[in-house]
């Protein structure tokens, strides 16, 4: 049976470990971080993203702690809203009445599409520090002012590898997992330099193209996309990468 390593943040792996397991996967959990709310975001900036002409999301998390921190939190009626992927449209229209735009890719450069079409002269993007720099790279070459409100924090969580180390040693099967490029990365740092060749040769899934990009850039050989970082699209590819070999 393959062993699936589940590097989503801390607070996702308990549903992450129920999908993989429900399709036959055995699951190693490798958190890479921990989410907590952000207590220095000011009432004038979120009155500042209530009155927005534009609230760009990047994720669910965004959204949770915008809530805790302001449960009445309240859009103007001219605000046109935007969300990164379809788990933050799902997470925004639970709490919200007001619309909200996805792009069809579900990624950052969708997400610089829809941008390219409503053309806005102001946003708000809801976020953490970290994370999408392409999407501010974009906002700082067409001019767009932005202002970036990070309602939660993520903090590192120090991995165990020895687990995924004895899996390899008994060869057993194992695909890794990757949903942002940040998790990846902190995986990376972490990893004990002698492993490295080895967990290069695993099958790696990757939530976006950005973070298969970043996969092949650390040496990783076996790297497949997802079309989406969520678990079902994540388990589809898995599926489809293993039906592939037999």
């Amino acid at each position: 049976m393959t062993t699936v390593v589940l590097s989503r943040p801390q607070h996702r792996i308990p549903a992450a470990q129920h999908d993989y397991q429900q399709a036959g996967y055995k699951t190693l959990s490798m958190p890479c971080f921990a989410v907590q709310t952000n207590t220095e975001v000011t009432p004038e900036q979120l009155a500042q993203a209530e009155r927005a002409p534009l609230l760009l999301i990047f994720n669910s998390n965004a959204i949770k702690h915008l809530l805790l921190l302001k449960p009445d939190f309240t859009l103007s009626q001219n605000t046109t809203v935007m969300g990164v992927g379809e788990g933050v449209a799902d997470y925004w229209q639970a709490h919200f009445d007001q619309p909200i735009l996805t792009p069809a890719s579900q990624d950052s450069a969708g997400m610089m599409a829809l941008l390219d079409h409503h053309r806005p002269e102001n946003l708000v993007i809801l976020t953490a520090a970290g994370g999408l720099d392409l999407v501010r790279r974009y906002c700082i070459d067409k001019q767009i002012h932005y202002q970036q409100i990070n309602t939660y924090q993520r903090v590192p969580l120090s991995l165990d590898f020895e687990p995924l180390k004895q899996s390899l040693d008994e060869k057993k099967s194992v695909v890794l997992t990757a949903t942002s490029g940040l998790i990846l990365q902190h995986f990376w740092q972490q990893c004990p330099d002698n492993l490295k060749t080895k967990i290069c040769e695993l099958p790696l899934i990757s939530g976006a193209e950005r973070i298969s990009n970043i996969a092949k850039d650390l040496g990783f050989h076996k790297v497949v996309i997802a079309d989406s970082p969520s678990n079902q699209d994540m388990i589809a590819a898995l599926i489809s990468v293993e039906t592939r070999q037999l």
